[in-house]
Formats: C-alpha cells, structure tokens, sequence
C-alpha cells in the first residue's frame, strides 16, 4: 500500500442467528487491524435477498476479501454468488457440521479461522452445481461445495428434527441416519456420465461430491479434490444382506490408510494407494465409484435431495456439473495437509 492510499478492507456476510456477533466482530477488527486493513464492512442475510445481493453489495462496496460466517448453508450460498468474480472468499464456520470448512482445511476454532482470513494463501477451488427438476415439472438449481445427492445423507438432512438440531447439534441426525440405512426401497436411477451411453439400475444411495469427508469424519469419497476438476460419484445398491457387508469393508478401507496402503499396487517398486473406483470394482457390484465432469440421473420414484446439508425437496431429475477452479479461497498455509487439495 502506497502512502496515501485507501487501505484494503473486508466484508462479512452473517447470518445473524448463527454468529455470535459482538465476538466475531472483535475478533475480525483486530486482525484486520494488525494486517493493515481497513474497517470491515458487516453485511447480515436477510430472508427476502439472496446471497447474490449480499455479495454484490460487499463488491460494489470495494471489498477485497468476503467472508462468509455461518453454517454450510450461508457458505454455499456466498460461495455460489463468489464464483468467478476472482475476489478471494473466506469462511467462519459456526454451523453444526461445517463439511466444508473440515473438507478444505479451515480451522473450526473461530480465533484462528478469522486469522486465517487475513493470513492465508488464496487457492482456486472448484465448485459443484446441480440443475434439477422436482415432481412438479419446476426446475431450480442450487450451488454445492462438498457434495449433493440422495439416500442415507438426505434422508439425514430431510427427517432431522429442527429443535432437536438447534438444542443439540448432531444428536438430532441419529434417528433419521438408522431410517435411512435400514430404508428398504430403492428407486430406480439411469444415469449418463459425461454424455456417455445411459445405464440404470436400483440404487439405495447416491453421493455426488467435490470433496468426500461426511458427518463424524467418515470418508465416503476418498479421492475427492476440491481442485481436481471433476466430481466424485458413490452409487450404492443396497445395504441389505452380502451387499451391507461389501459396503462397509469398502468404507472402512477407504477410511483406513493402513489397510488401503497394505493393498497397494507397485509402481517402478514404489507401493501406491489404488484409486477408489479400483477398490469400489471389487465390491462385488455392491457400490460404483464414478470420475466424472458432468452426470445426469433421472430417479423414479422421485427421492429426497440435499446439496451440502440443505434438502432440496424431491428430485425426478437432475444434471450435477464441476465449475472447475471457479472460486478463491482463503486458505492456512496448512490447509492441503487436509488431503483435499493438490500438492
């Protein structure tokens, strides 16, 4: 900054039920403080604008960094209105799960996540999309940062209690995680990947992520990059019987770097981690693992949706795209020691 000049300063886009503001603010004004920043600009979601507003009210005021502090929801909402505008995007997590903030590396604890903000290396992420049509014939699209789809994750997020949820965070999600894994019906899903040829068949669960670490750390997409330019794909096809038993030994090497390291193959006498759609292959056809730019599913009978942790209602059809490297992020220097991110 030369002298004379208009220091940088940041906006805050809050959602106001979240936050506990009078701390945040503290902690925001200090650090842009002491990096040389001007004052922050505060900026709260309101129910009759849309994140689309907010971030354009943030950048039509000059704002050189946005950052988004709330739960998943607001994240993806700002991060959705972020793309492509080259302004670094930072978040605060406060919500119950925070996927994306554990996905990318930020830390949860608030002192450091705000100092992170302000301290930290800007990377391009990729950002997910889903166009979707609902039973009604209404088509709607929505942003996602960690992953969308349906089955156990939506039924979690559609059947949770909502006073349950505000009282006792994930306590809420353990009746609707048992129904949905011990749901029997399973719709009928067609599919084209990459405008490839159409497959179907009976499916229990679809995960379709940018990144692939779930509720209570579980890794249900182990070789998901939030930089890679493409989306992860898990179909599951039931979890009933052998095919329950082939699931979660997949999940459990997938989540167990010793056993998925033992059964590495060689290369140039180096032992290598296989890839998950080489593991999700010997399965026993119980679950597919698909790489892919762009998938398009139909599903009869119509299923619940969720995109980052917000249901989406019931979905017939529905086109899931990668806007590869769309969006900045504001990232510790630590972040890809998280795995979801490139060397």
């Amino acid at each position: 900054m030369t002298r004379g000049s208009t220091p940088p300063h940041a906006a805050v886009i809050y959602n106001p039920t979240r936050i506990q503001l009078e701390r945040v603010t503290r902690l925001v004004d200090a650090a842009a403080a002491e990096a040389g920043w001007g004052p922050t600009s505060w900026i709260p979601t309101r129910e009759r604008s849309t994140a689309v507003d907010q971030v354009a009210e943030a950048l039509g005021g000059g704002a050189a960094l946005v950052i988004a502090a709330g739960g998943d929801g607001t994240v993806r909402e700002v991060a959705g209105a972020m793309r492509h505008t080259r302004t670094p995007f930072a978040v605060v997590p406060v919500g119950t799960a925070n996927l994306f903030a554990r996905n990318a590396g930020i830390p949860i604890d608030t002192v450091a996540a705000v100092r992170a903000a302000f301290t930290g290396e800007d990377r391009s992420v990729d950002v997910g999309l889903i166009e979707y049509r609902n039973p009604e014939g209404v088509r709607r699209s929505t942003p996602f940062l960690v992953m969308s789809g349906f089955g156990v994750d939506a039924d979690m997020v559609a059947y949770a209690d909502p006073v349950l949820k505000r009282r006792f965070g994930w306590i809420a999600y353990v009746v609707p995680i048992i129904r949905g894994l011990f749901r029997r019906d399973r719709p009928r899903v067609s599919w084209k990947e990459d405008g490839g040829p159409i497959r179907s068949g009976r499916t229990h669960t679809m995960f379709v992520g940018n990144c692939g670490t779930v509720s209570a750390g579980l890794d249900v997409l182990p070789d998901a990059l939030l930089d890679d330019g493409v989306l992860d794909v898990l179909m599951v096809r039931s979890l009933e019987g052998w095919d329950g038993v082939r699931v979660t030994r997949w999940l459990h090497r997938a989540n167990n770097p010793v056993a998925r390291f033992s059964k590495g193959r060689r290369t140039r006498g180096r032992r290598v981690q296989p890839s998950a759609v080489e593991t999700a292959g010997s399965a026993g056809g119980a679950l597919r693992y698909l790489r892919v730019r762009r998938i398009d599913v139909t599903v009869s009978p119509p299923a619940e949706f969720q995109a980052d942790g917000d249901g989406i209602g019931l979905v017939s059809a529905a086109r899931l795209t990668v806007d590869p490297g769309a969006l900045i992020v504001r990232l510790p220097a630590t972040a890809v020691r998280s795995g979801r991110l490139r060397p």
